[in-house]
């Protein structure tokens, strides 16, 4: 049987001796700092600079392992903070996100696509106020924060294929969301030789 025929046939169900097919996602994080203005996700895998499987879960530097192909249908992105921020931090992290790009880039290519960051949290809206005096309770338009960002196309990753995934603010992060905490994930259908 041709490998291309053990991709395919997984017989009944998910899973099958062949072969199986997974709803997956590889994912990487990066720290945010004031002095980096471009992060190359995906390039350090799990174990490689002391990354973690909360951090990572790739286990080759900008490849997925052999026998192994991903269907990226989706993208996620997910932000989380260091510490408990004040009001302020708000219109920093609004900021953070017009003003940063992703892109995921595949050998010899230039993109395979490109985002904003607040396209890819979801967030159309991002005004923030305050009220005028402490207590009240004044509604607000908050955006939706998604954070999944389903692909028109779907972004194939062959086995062993080298592939990254360029975060760049396109303006200094705020001193207030330093060492703050984001993660990509690519997600969609994993299919692997058994």
């Amino acid at each position: 049987m041709s490998r291309e025929q053990a991709l395919l046939n997984t017989q009944v169900g998910t899973y099958g001796t062949e072969g199986e097919q997974l709803d997956f996602s590889y994912y990487d994080e990066a720290t945010i700092a004031a002095a980096t203005l471009t992060h190359r996700l995906f390039t350090n895998p799990l174990g490689s600079g002391g990354k973690t499987l909360d951090q990572t879960n790739l286990t080759l530097a900008g490849q997925i392992p052999q026998g192994q192909l991903l269907d990226v249908r989706a993208i996620k992105i997910m932000y989380t903070s260091n510490a408990v921020k004040g009001t302020a931090a708000l219109q920093d992290l609004f900021t953070l996100l017009t003003r940063t790009t992703v892109s995921i880039k595949l050998a010899n290519k230039e993109s395979m696509g490109q985002w904003t960051a607040q396209e890819l949290m979801g967030s159309a809206l991002q005004f923030a106020i305050t009220p005028t005096n402490a207590g009240d309770n004044i509604a607000q338009l908050q955006p939706k924060f998604h954070g999944i960002f389903p692909l028109n196309k779907k972004i194939i990753l062959a086995a062993l294929t080298p592939f990254e995934v360029t975060v760049i603010h396109h303006a200094a992060p705020a001193a207030t969301l330093e060492d703050d905490r984001f993660k990509i994930s690519l997600s969609g259908i994993l299919t692997r030789v058994s």
